[in-house]
């Protein structure tokens, strides 16, 4: 496979992905410039310079709602553009360890933000999350057998239905609503937990549309809404500038009806003034500074 075919199928995946949450697509596009540094069928150093960086541009664009993807390949660009191997075999293995390295950190990161956000969640309490986040999911194994969980289906895509069956299989109690019902089961709540796609340069969210009903339903009924992340996922971006995808109306089955559109936008912007706490690998920040 050429590199323009194989940058064509990586990019092409990603923007497919609609199961995986931002930091384990993050960590694919890395898995992806590790791969091309090492398979792709080119002969001279600076043409693998070359065709990495256009493979590393592409993917960092391919899903402008998620802030790690962007995030973490400029990172893995910074890391290789200071690289001085003029021979093939080392630059390929170099550009591989950088991937690899940067994955690992995103790893640890999501783990210790995971432990911190579980270490604020009191025992006995009701959990109430929207979407399916891996940090999230972690912080709720860190909870084994001290909390309850009600979680959303999560339409169109029902990652609420993977997050149950993992939870069934942990031997986690919990219930299972659709999206609609969040302001109802709010009430029987102790706190609201989710992830991000991205944080924005003001504090405010990207995340699974829902999670800014979540919020006001939590604020509503007084509930702490903590969001847990890697810093990975900040961004210099305002709420203004950011793009939230907008997928194929087809997901959600509508009737076909003259003079209606139906629309399926994936992500809303949560403002930082429904946040309590924003938990990432450092600690927790109660009072979100631009600076």
């Amino acid at each position: 496979m050429s590199l323009e075919e194989l940058r064509d199928e990586c990019v092409q995946s990603l923007r497919a992905d609609h199961e995986r949450g931002a930091s384990q697509l993050a960590r694919m596009a890395l898995g992806y410039l590790a791969e091309a540094a090492r398979d792709a069928s080119i002969t001279d150093v600076a043409t693998l310079r070359s065709e990495l960086d256009h493979l590393a541009r592409d993917l960092a664009a391919a899903r402008p709602s998620m802030a790690p993807i962007a995030n973490l390949v400029a990172r893995w660009r910074a890391a290789v553009a200071g690289l001085a191997a003029d021979e093939l075999a080392p630059a390929r293995a170099a550009y591989v360890e950088q991937a690899q390295a940067l994955v690992a950190q995103s790893q640890q990161a999501a783990l210790e933000a995971a432990r911190r956000a579980a270490a604020r969640i009191p025992s006995g309490a009701t959990i109430l999350t929207h979407s399916l986040s891996s940090t999230v999911a972690e912080a709720l194994h860190l909870l084994q057998g001290r909390a309850t969980v009600i979680f959303t289906e999560s339409r169109p895509r029902l990652e609420g239905h993977r997050l149950g069956r993992w939870l069934s299989a942990a031997e986690m109690t919990g219930q299972m609503i659709t999206d609609a019902q969040l302001g109802h089961f709010a009430a029987q709540a102790d706190v609201a937990l989710v992830g991000a796609d991205a944080v924005l340069a003001d504090g405010a969210i990207v995340n699974k549309v829902g999670t800014y009903l979540l919020a006001l339903a939590a604020r509503d009924h007084e509930l702490p809404f903590y969001v847990c992340y890697e810093s990975f996922k900040r961004t210099t971006a305002t709420s203004e500038e950011t793009s939230l995808e907008e997928m194929d109306p087809a997901e959600l089955s509508p009737p076909e009806l003259p003079g209606i559109l139906t629309r399926n936008v994936y992500f809303d912007v949560t403002p930082a003034r429904l946040v309590t706490a924003w938990i990432d690998e450092d600690g927790s920040i109660e009072e979100w500074s631009a600076g």
